[in-house]
């Protein structure tokens, strides 16, 4: 116990002294969770043109209620085209102007799919809602009616993903590096040395990394407008847990890997593989067949429904979250072990 203390000491010790890590660790979480987050949640001002000059509908108040446009009212039909084809605008609603013909055709280059699946999305947002100009009542409900923004889905999946890169950046580089240091080696081969570095490291890295999402989140959360819930208790667990297996498998990574070229590189594929196949974009439902099997096999998947549970307060396995988060903990634990005691045999 007294080798945990003096190597979490020392590590601790060695982050406070290293003022530009935790800096850029805070602002690399920022730029992930408002950045990226702000992409994935969607064009929220889509600078869109509604010709209507009799004011025949009232579609330009349905688009603004939607807060997803940036609506400019047009008088001359040939210069709102003309808008179009140079960019000023993404779209044109060309209302029908005779009353009798209830009709609105939408206008785009056509040149970017994503920006005419953001409109069509918009657009049933305005229609699905109660309306009496149309003939045929449209409508949707859902069985878990919760006033929840796509931005505010995204980012539990987010943080799932933080979890990851900065418990996995975190421990391989360190753990790497302190390796070859003299005096660590010397804490290695001490009797029981390489339990209490193993047991160390892994949560010194743990705390690390949470308090660095936990200020990333506390700082982004007011002007990118997503919800942390109230589940305060749970948001911190979640959180430890997921870092907790991370850094476990971070650590067997960097022993079967050993170099930082080979180790960063992998670390970042498989963590942007990792965040796209966990369900934070689209249900894993929605999936190929063998993308849902290595969904449901990998950890992040479990951390994102755990953080969407406590933040969100949508209904989540914990138990289930949990198991499996600390199932993959004792593999990267056990691996890892295996590895360096074969390695220090050889030293």
């Amino acid at each position: 116990m007294q080798q945990i203390f003096a190597i979490i000491n020392k590590d601790i010790l060695q982050w406070t002294r290293r003022p530009l890590y935790f800096i850029s660790s805070i602002l690399l979480a920022v730029l992930i969770i408002a950045i990226v987050g702000n992409t994935l949640s969607g064009a929220t001002t889509i600078p869109f043109g509604v010709y209507d000059p009799a004011g025949i509908s009232d579609l330009k108040k349905g688009l603004d209620d939607t807060h997803q446009f940036l609506v400019s009212n047009y008088d001359d039909l040939e210069k709102a085209k003309q808008d179009v084809t140079t960019g000023k605008i993404v779209a044109l609603a060309n209302v029908s102007q005779d009353p009798l013909e209830d009709s609105v055709q939408i206008l785009t280059d056509g040149h970017n799919p994503f920006v005419d699946n953001q409109i069509s999305m918009g657009l049933l947002k305005v229609l699905t809602q109660k309306n009496k100009t149309l003939s045929i009542a449209l409508k949707t409900s859902a069985l878990f009616p919760l006033n929840i923004t796509l931005r505010d889905f995204v980012t539990p999946g987010l943080a799932a993903y933080l979890c990851y890169v900065l418990a996995s950046m975190n421990l391989g580089f360190s753990w790497i590096y302190e390796w070859m240091e003299k005096t660590y080696r010397q804490i290695i081969l001490a009797p029981n040395g390489l339990q209490s570095a193993i047991i160390a490291k892994s949560l010194t890295v743990t705390i690390e990394a949470a308090v660095v999402l936990w200020i990333a989140l506390g700082l982004t959360a007011p002007f990118s407008g997503f919800t942390l819930g109230s589940n305060f208790v749970g948001l911190v667990a979640t959180t430890l847990i997921s870092v907790f297996s991370f850094a476990c498998l971070g650590l067997a990574a960097a022993c079967l890997l050993r170099t930082i070229r080979v180790y960063t590189m992998t670390v970042s594929i498989a963590g942007v593989a990792l965040m796209f196949a966990s369900g934070i974009i689209i249900p894993i439902e929605a999936m190929p067949k063998w993308e849902q099997f290595c969904a449901l096999a990998l950890p992040m998947y479990y951390s994102a429904d755990a953080f969407k549970g406590v933040m969100l307060g949508t209904p989540a396995d914990y138990l289930k979250d949990v198991g499996v988060l600390l199932g993959w903990a004792c593999v990267g634990l056990v691996f890892s072990s295996i590895l360096l005691y074969k390695r220090k045999a050889a030293l």
